[in-house]
């Protein structure tokens, strides 16, 4: 942008500070520096519930641009942060830590990465401050977001709004207004959450190079670094929680997906201080005392691997924090694997996964059982496997389908024809069950390999989810079917329909167009009339000799 201003600033730095004047009077010296012109922004700060209120001193400070400090009592970041928000009168905002250091072309490079007409999120690289020496668990943290931005430079993985941090990142206000603004009860991971919101509303995610900060934190206490990451697992199981039922957010949300992306050696220690943390916080002590100790030799590598597992521990003790039980925290693991895309993991969590996904088709029989029969009976599912056809195909079902994520594609195959000579049903390989899938009687049914069946659906004997051309389209493909969809015996949906969720099909039906959500879709009724033929001889005269001969 150039040329004069005309009401509003272009930009609002927007700073939250508590109990560090020395870290933000530093900063606003730097903002003073800055290569954009003095009248393009403004600097909006909240102090939030400092001990020593800082706006005596921040209003005496000589400043070429616009400032405004706000002091309320102490409500977290999120709260402070939104409060500047509301009150910028910049479209762009842009969000900096208290403890960070910038350079003369911090706001010209965040202002040079929002192009007009763009809507995006855009990350500053935050970089090691080499004149504050930071303790090691320090370090790690900027270690994991170095590989971020490496990741984001080579292409290895884009940018996710799970990736965003507040202490250097701008992005359009109006957009921030747009998904609510950050979550005020969470004190923690409120900005990761913030962005997932942003990124499901179409806000692009990007991260600048040149909008570097030096990251200065005075924090030094390795127990309080501990306590912390801690409380990190519990927000994250809050944020997962809340996001529960939102398919496009529930993935990205979920904290167990770490227990999949972690070294496989660290994997049962960090499930054991999830299951069983007291045990596992001795550990934790332990290889915290062994990295500081590493670190003092000189072994820095050494040092940020051993925390990045004392992270870990800590973290996933916060997931049982939150759950609140051993039995709490298994079923939330579960609930992970259900939802995961096979894909996404290692052979051992693929085998995990075959069996949370029998778990959950367990759970929806019992379910249906419970709805639709007089005297239910919860059996287990051992003795459901021998006693339901339906469940004991949803089985071989699960088999294959962990044979075609191990790429044993020639066994899920044969797995496919067992099912055909074993029950008369054909389920290609390819075709996707969620799991709680329920199958009543199962024979004779049909599922093409680019049909998708949704959690809580119900398909009874003779159904058929085929391949098809549509009519009007012209387009080749199979049914996809929303949650809890009960489609009866001897219905065919074919072609590339979808049935919304809630939706039942009756006996019979033929289905080629897509269905809304909670519908009925119905048969005329069979008619029922007098034969004609039998009708009309009993209105015919008998003749008595063959009436005598009759009854006798």
């Amino acid at each position: 942008m150039t040329g004069p201003l005309i009401g509003a600033p272009w930009l609002s730095v927007v700073i939250a500070t508590f109990n560090r004047p020395e870290s933000v009077a530093r900063l606003l010296g730097q903002l003073a520096e800055q290569t954009l012109r003095a009248d393009a922004f403004e600097v909006v700060v909240v102090d939030d519930g400092s001990a020593e209120p800082v706006a005596p001193r921040l209003e005496a400070l000589v400043l070429p641009y616009a400032l405004r400090v706000v002091t309320q009592p102490n409500g977290g970041p999120a709260v402070a942060r939104h409060r500047a928000i509301v009150a910028a009168r910049a479209p762009l905002v842009v969000i900096v830590d208290d403890d960070m250091r910038v350079g003369p072309g911090f706001l010209a490079a965040h202002l040079a990465a929002h192009p007009a007409g763009s809507r995006r999120l855009v990350l500053g690289r935050l970089r090691v401050d080499p004149d504050t020496p930071l303790p090691v668990f320090e370090r790690f943290q900027l270690a994991q977001l170095d590989r971020l931005a490496d990741d984001a430079r080579t292409g290895r993985a884009p940018v996710r709004g799970s990736d965003v941090y507040t202490g250097n990142v701008s992005l359009r206000r109006d957009d921030y207004l747009a998904v609510g603004g950050f979550d005020a009860t969470l004190r923690l991971s409120e900005d990761a959450e913030l962005g997932m919101r942003l990124e499901r509303a179409g806000v692009e995610m990007t991260l600048s190079e040149d909008a570097w900060s030096l990251h200065a934190s005075d924090h030094a206490s390795a127990a309080a670094w501990m306590r912390r990451a801690r409380a990190y697992g519990a927000a994250d199981g809050r944020i997962a929680d809340k996001h529960a039922g939102d398919a496009a957010l529930h993935g990205a949300a979920d904290p167990w997906r770490f227990l999949f992306q972690v070294n496989p050696v660290s994997r049962p220690l960090l499930l054991a201080s999830a299951l069983a943390p007291s045990l596992a916080q001795p550990v934790a002590r332990v290889a915290m005392a062994a990295a500081r100790a590493a670190d003092a030799l000189g072994m820095g590598r050494v040092a940020v691997a051993g925390c990045t597992f004392v992270y870990g521990m800590q973290y996933f003790a916060g997931l049982r924090d939150h759950a609140g039980s051993r039995g709490a925290a298994r079923e939330r693991l579960r609930r992970y694997l259900n939802g995961a895309r096979p894909e996404s993991l290692g052979p051992i969590a693929r085998v995990a996964k075959c069996a949370a996904d029998v778990r959950a088709d367990h759970d929806a029989i019992t379910r249906s059982d419970a709805k639709y029969k007089a005297a239910p009976r919860r059996g287990s599912i051992a003795a459901d496997a021998i006693r339901k056809i339906g469940f004991q195909m949803m089985i071989a079902y699960r088999v294959m389908r962990l044979f075609r994520a191990l790429r044993l594609t020639p066994l899920a195959m044969i797995t496919s024809r067992v099912i055909r000579h074993l029950y008369g049903a054909d389920i290609h390989w390819d075709a996707e069950l969620a799991p709680g899938v329920v199958l009543v009687h199962g024979v004779g049914l049909v599922v093409s390999h680019a049909a998708r069946v949704g959690p809580g659906c119900i398909l009874f004997q003779h159904v058929t989810l085929g391949e098809s051309i549509h009519a009007t389209r012209r387009e080749v493909g199979a049914p996809t079917l929303g949650a809890d969809v009960h489609v009866g015996p001897g219905a065919t949906l074919l072609g590339p329909i979808t049935i919304g969720e809630g939706t039942k099909i009756t006996a019979g039906a033929l289905v080629m167009d897509s269905v809304p959500a909670h519908h009925l879709v119905e048969t005329a009724a069979a008619t029922v009339r007098p034969r004609t033929r039998a009708a009309a001889r009993a209105a015919e005269p008998v003749d008595e000799a063959v009436a005598v001969v009759a009854a006798s």
